[in-house]
């Protein structure tokens, strides 16, 4: 009994590890392309919202090219909404090297974002952001200013 109950912690810590190794962030994607079919859908499934994802379309064929993200509905308040879709969007511009323009479809609402545009507003060029803390210290140092983020929608 005993060699039984020591095999069954064995096989559920290396369950463990397993599912720990499988699990992975969406920085391993910086570099890629828009037409990365991989690369966008595991960025797609480690950001916020990817539980709601629905389908992705891909603009490759000609410039500007971009990704859609079609999701149902994730039962947000408008303003989180929106301040999930500009986090989401500063990823795909910094992870995509070619990713020109990113639209985010909800049931009742799209929003888009272009790539000059969305870094004139946040004041840096996503290209040089090199590590996940990095980026997410930026885009809290934006978002944290409660005024930031719907005047982003109004002037686009």
């Amino acid at each position: 009994m005993k060699r039984l109950g020591m095999l069954f912690i064995a096989v559920l810590m290396l369950a463990g590890c397993t599912q720990n190794m499988t699990q992975s962030n969406a920085f391993q994607y910086k570099g890629s392309f828009v037409g990365d079919n991989n690369a966008v859908i595991g960025i797609t499934q480690n950001l916020p919202l990817h539980d709601s994802y629905q389908s992705i379309e891909l603009q490759t064929k000609n410039r500007p090219y971009g990704v859609t993200v079609r999701y149902n509905d994730p039962g947000l308040d408008v303003q989180e909404q929106e301040r999930l879709a500009i986090r989401n969007a500063a990823a795909y511009f910094t992870l995509l090297d070619n990713a020109e323009i990113v639209r985010f479809a909800f049931p009742n609402r799209t929003y888009a974002f272009s790539r000059p545009e969305m870094e004139a507003w946040f004041e840096t060029d996503f290209s040089t952001i090199e590590w996940e803390e990095d980026l997410n210290d930026r885009l809290n140092e934006k978002m944290n200013d409660a005024n930031e983020a719907t005047p982003y929608f109004k002037q686009v």
